[in-house]
């Protein structure tokens, strides 16, 4: 399957029918498409609307509109970009010039920290991103 080329991609299979004229010219099998498709993570192949060989013998495939994954898109949403994040504190050490770039002070950070129930002695590490998204890790 790998590695064969191609004149250009091949329909191999359009809502669930196969195209067994295009698998022949391929070279490929049924089973060939269904151990691509798992490889793909479609274990059934139902959950595929279109197989296609592409020039490098690889087979993409296009699931159901059923099976395609949501995005905020579909929702008329656009999140916002977080930025790069940032260690704050880390072996017992809070950086506060970083803290301040954030937007941040050390009683703002603790509030939020109070607010969640952590307790200063179960931190291990605290990240903030630009967008302001803290993240805090606990140790065991």
């Amino acid at each position: 399957m790998g590695g064969k080329r191609f004149d250009c991609p091949r329909v191999l299979m359009h809502e669930g029918v196969f195209n067994t004229k295009n698998i022949r010219r391929c070279r490929v099998t049924v089973q060939d498409i269904i151990e691509a498709a798992r490889l793909k993570g479609y274990f059934n192949l139902a959950d595929i609307d279109t197989a296609v060989m592409e020039k490098n013998g690889q087979i993409s495939f296009l699931p159901t509109a059923q099976k395609r994954p949501l995005s905020p898109k579909d929702f008329n949403f656009s999140p916002v970009s977080e930025g790069l994040s940032y260690v704050v504190y880390q072996n017992s050490k809070l950086d506060l010039k970083r803290l301040e770039k954030l937007g941040f002070t050390e009683e703002k950070l603790r509030d939020f920290l109070q607010s969640r129930g952590y307790s200063e002695s179960d931190i291990s590490l605290i990240i903030i991103s630009e967008s302001g998204r803290v993240s805090v890790f606990s140790s065991n």
